[in-house]
């Protein structure tokens, strides 16, 4: 049994991924292409170099025991690394080379899995609600359709070339524990009055930065129109997604950027044409109605080892190959088990170590692998959650009164955690003291997520990760002692309000400075400073934005705290500290993270200025490295020139060079480089000079020379670019020739 059916162009997959790597392992392609090519097909590099991530594909979190054999077998033959199911229910094998991966990729076809899809601007995992037969309020297993809706999707060519991911979620009820209000597409179980099956359809949400609640597309439409519906939203996608800004080109930027109805119309439009193209519906597997029991197994963070992986599987291929589900908290859901044979079950599983007591408020609480892997992760996520659960063990916490909260914890804004729709949230963030920086997580709360409710958490603030075991602790502590019995969250922080939050929250924010305790300045059991530097290759969507929004912000209002400024020494101050954050924005986009002032600004001029901005504000950048007076302007100026490449900036934190044009432009606008009169000047002395003056300038730095027509210019320009540096121009004045050049080297 499977639960998707492999596309038949799947060998060709797997062939063309094993060219494309030869060819990068030969040096005939570069890391940047050949990472273009493989994130599509679920590789992800790790934190460590040359160390990769494959991502599985499991519709709805469906995988039979005999694949979570096989993966088991391939994650301890390949890395020995636990398993790890993600909160979009597929599961992921860590510390792989690149060779293991295409090994790993024909190994799972042969399970009938396959890692395709499971990165980069493609049709993502689809999720679903899994408890069947105990939700009191389900409609119908919705299953079938993800499973069917998997198989039609991964066929078709164009759900691997999209503006950008495109997620997709079902829910069995209106308690919407398939996340379908928060999903770029989201259906929702439905009878009509006849009793045949239909959804509701939601469209236009994610819990990524910039987060929305998604609205409603469709009260009602047939089951039969599932394919239909999705087919239309892709190709509305990809008609109008955003392909040049990454940053801007998720659906539900398309829905900000025409407005609800406008977006209506574009979306039936697209749909009347797909419905002429009279596409099959969509091939189910039998419906499943079934009334057996289900048994959920906590997973700590969502983490399995292969042994133990192996163990289970082994276990439930005596009960079926549709038993196993794993859910969006990270657990695993034993389903359509007969009753009588539970509390066996329940013994074999006790008795090989998988199933064992913990307490439901830790079984339920989700970290994202944060910074322990993810190339953009900010924070140690998961090291936070053993913190919690360290400093609520040794106070020995009676969990009674919060066994149902749920606590998120993602290690940026990403929400792969899903923070946005926790009881209790934390996402990671840096933030600077006294030119050190911090990790922090910012603190939210009050996430819903039901059909016609839903919500997401608030933000309450930032708190120092450090602080956060201690301050979570007291925020349960007042929960468990004030709460009523039988109470929701909900309403708990209805009748409550949050002045009692915010009373304990401001005991928590405060940092020493680094010689009072250097501890704040270290992640949660790390041993190294907390650093930003090697965040900066991301493959996956941005989680450095806060801190460079956090220098933005600094100097937007160090500059308007400059307009109102009058005494001379306090506008040189403001001026001086705004071009520093303006500065500083970018730099952790190249791996640099100086302590120094103005090392910084050095940087950003060496690495930013006459590459991504424009030459002209080298002038006020030397102005501050020189102890010169700025002009307000010019700082204004340099500041929208950043602001303007921050936002051109994708999810990877890339942003365009100048083009050829626009940089010898930008080089020809630079007046600050100096002009040597050579005319006279006979060759060769006339090129040894040159050089001697080239030595005297830093690579990147401009000069300009005189020479005489004739021989000078027909040999010292030809003898400078075969020696590394650039000509920008050649200009004939009368009977000499101006030459533009820049210093080439490292």
């Amino acid at each position: 049994m499977n639960f998707y059916e492999l596309p038949k162009t799947i060998e060709n997959d797997i062939n063309k991924y094993e060219r494309s790597l030869t060819q990068y392992m030969q040096g005939l392609l570069t890391k940047d292409k050949f990472k273009s090519i493989r994130v599509p097909y679920g590789v992800y590099e790790q934190r460590q170099n040359d160390r990769y991530m494959m991502r599985i594909r499991l519709p709805g979190g469906a995988i039979t025991p005999s694949q979570l054999a096989g993966v088991a077998e391939i994650a301890k033959r390949y890395s020995g690394s636990p398993l790890h199911f993600t909160t979009r229910q597929d599961v992921q094998i860590h510390d792989l080379t690149l060779i293991d991966t295409l090994k790993i990729m024909k190994e799972l076809r042969k399970l009938g899995l396959s890692s395709r899809g499971g990165g980069g601007n493609t049709v993502r995992n689809i999720i679903a609600s899994v408890d069947s037969t105990i939700d009191d309020e389900e409609v119908f297993d919705v299953s079938p359709y993800v499973q069917a809706l998997t198989s039609r999707l991964i066929a078709e060519s164009d759900s691997w070339t999209l503006p950008r991911k495109l997620k997709i979620a079902f829910s069995s009820s209106s308690k919407d524990k398939g996340l379908a209000t928060v999903n770029d597409l989201g259906f929702i179980a439905k009878k009509d009055n006849q009793g045949n099956r239909g959804f509701a359809v939601y469209i236009g949400g994610g819990m990524g930065r910039k987060p929305r609640v998604s609205f409603l597309l469709y009260k009602y439409v047939n089951a039969d129109e599932v394919y239909n519906i999705t087919r239309a939203v892709k190709n509305l996608f990809d008609k109008y997604g955003n392909r040049k800004n990454k940053y801007q080109a998720r659906l539900r930027f398309l829905v900000e950027k025409y407005g609800r109805e406008k977006f209506r119309e574009l979306f039936e439009s697209e749909y009347q044409e797909v419905k002429k193209k009279h596409y099959p519906p969509l091939e189910l597997a039998p419906h499943s109605d079934s009334e057996e029991s289900i048994l959920e197994i906590p997973l700590f963070m969502g983490l399995i080892d292969p042994e133990r992986a192996l163990a289970l599987a082994s276990i439930l291929k005596g009960y079926g190959d549709n038993t196993i589900r794993i859910m969006t908290n990270q657990n695993i859901l034993i389903r359509n088990i007969n009753s009588e044979k539970v509390s066996d079950l329940i013994s074999e599983l006790k008795r090989m170590n998988i199933l064992f007591d913990i307490p439901r408020f830790l079984g339920n609480s989700v970290a994202c692998a944060g910074a322990a892997t993810c190339r953009l992760g900010i924070c140690l996520s998961r090291n936070l959650l053993k913190a919690i659960r360290k400093k609520l063990e040794e106070n020995h916490f009676n969990y009674d009164r919060i066994s149902d909260l749920r606590l998120k914890i993602s290690g940026c804004s990403n929400s792969c955690g899903q923070h946005l729709i926790a009881d209790i949230g934390f996402y990671g963030m840096a933030k600077r003291n006294s030119g050190r920086l911090v990790p922090f997580y910012q603190f939210l709360i009050g996430g819903v997520v039901r059909e016609g409710n839903t919500k997401l958490a608030e933000v309450i603030g930032p708190i120092p990760a450090r602080n956060i075991p201690s301050f979570l602790y007291e925020v349960l502590k007042y929960i468990t002692e004030t709460r009523n019995d039988n109470e929701s969250f909900t309403d708990f922080l209805a009748r409550t309000g949050k002045d009692w939050i915010f009373r304990l929250f401001d005991q928590y924010v405060q940092v020493p400075s680094y010689n009072e305790d250097s501890s704040f300045y270290y992640d949660l059991y790390s041993d190294k400073p907390f650093s930003l530097a090697d965040r900066s290759s991301g493959e996956c969507a941005a989680g450095l934005f806060d801190l460079i929004e956090l220098d933005l912000q600094t100097a937007r209002q160090e500059i308007d705290a400059a307009y109102n400024e009058y005494n001379p020494l306090a506008l040189n101050e403001l001026l001086r500290k705004a071009i520093l954050s303006t500065c500083r924005a970018l730099l952790i986009t190249k791996g640099f993270e100086p302590e120094e002032d103005r090392k910084a600004v050095s940087l950003f001029r060496e690495h930013f200025i006459g590459i991504h901005v424009d030459g002209k504000w080298k002038a006020v950048v030397d102005k501050y490295l020189k102890g010169e007076t700025p002009v307000i302007d010019e700082v204004e100026g340099l500041y929208n020139a950043v602001k303007k490449l921050y936002e051109s900036m994708d999810d990877s934190l890339r942003f365009p060079d100048l083009t050829e044009t626009e940089r010898t432009q930008s080089e020809k606008g630079d007046k600050t480089h100096n002009v040597h009169d050579f005319r006279g000047v006979g060759c060769p002395l006339n090129f040894v000079k040159t050089k001697l003056v080239l030595e005297t300038l830093n690579p990147g730095e401009a000069m300009e020379i005189l020479i005489d027509d004739g021989e000078p210019i027909d040999n010292v320009p030809a003898s400078l670019e075969q020696e590394g540096h650039r000509i920008v121009e050649k200009e004939k004045v009368s009977d000499y020739w101006r030459v533009l050049i820049i210093k080439g080297g490292e």
